[in-house]
């Protein structure tokens, strides 16, 4: 069930339905800040610039973040397929299969 959950981003508040508890949402409002107050630091830009170059920023990070998980994804596959393979070489030793 969702529960609306007032929140506040750069002063202006929202109210949101969420499924996560309110704790959960206010974790991500505050990354959102923080993500916004990095953006911000040291650039004199208007609300709606702000809002997108932080939403490019992260849309950067999270791809970054996926093609890494791909990447470790395929190392572990391909880790664990020169584990069984050492396995099965052991096991074939020691019982004569």
């Amino acid at each position: 069930m969702s529960a609306q959950i007032q929140i506040r981003i750069q002063g202006r508040i929202y109210t949101l339905r969420s499924h996560q508890s309110e704790e959960q949402v206010q974790k991500v409002v505050a990354f959102a800040e923080k993500k916004l107050a990095e953006t911000a630091a040291g650039r004199s830009v208007d609300t709606v610039d702000l809002m997108i170059l932080t939403l490019l920023n992260l849309a950067g990070e999270y791809l970054l973040l996926q093609e890494k998980k791909e990447q470790d994804d395929h190392e572990i596959v391909r880790r664990l397929g020169q584990l069984q393979g050492q396995l099965t070489l052991e096991i074939d030793d020691n019982f004569g299969c």
